[in-house]
Order: C-alpha cells, then structure tokens, then sequence
C-alpha cells in the first residue's frame, strides 16, 4: 500500500535514535540502494539513500549493526517499503 507521502513523491521524515532523516518514498529509491541490498552491502545502501551527509549524521550517533538494520526497519516503514 502507499504513504501520502508515496502519492506526492515526497521525502518522509524517519525518527531514529533522536535524530529525523527525510527518507525519498520507496519508489524512487535510487537502484544503488536497491542493488547495494541485494549484495547485502548495507552501509553503502544506507549512504546511497541518506547522501553524505544524513550518512554522517547516522553514523556519528549509531555505531553497531543493530542500529543499521533498525534504522533500515524504520525506514521501510515509514515510506511503506514491503507493504502489499
């Protein structure tokens, strides 16, 4: 199912551990972060979606791989990833 924020093409903003990332709907996810998953290369994955600077920001306050698959959980969430 789509978010609003889907229909509009519009980022969602994801709280995380304190901190907000505005996250692009899971339909223009850059095929980067798609292919990066798919090779299980998830720190690129997570740097192709946030840009340099969210990335920055994430890993500055979250340090283990739990934070890195919570905040990917999160994510999907909000903007609707995996939803039918």
């Amino acid at each position: 199912m789509a978010t609003k924020n889907d229909a509009t093409g519009t980022a969602t903003a994801v709280e995380f551990n304190g901190d907000t990332y505005q996250v692009p709907p899971a339909e223009d996810w850059d095929l980067d972060v798609l292919e990066a998953i798919d090779d299980s290369k998830m720190t690129l994955a997570l740097r192709a979606l946030l840009g340099d600077e969210q990335y920055a920001k994430f890993r500055a306050t979250n340090k283990k791989v739990r934070d890195l698959g919570a905040f990917f959980e999160a994510a999907g969430k909000s903007v609707g990833a995996g939803n039918s």
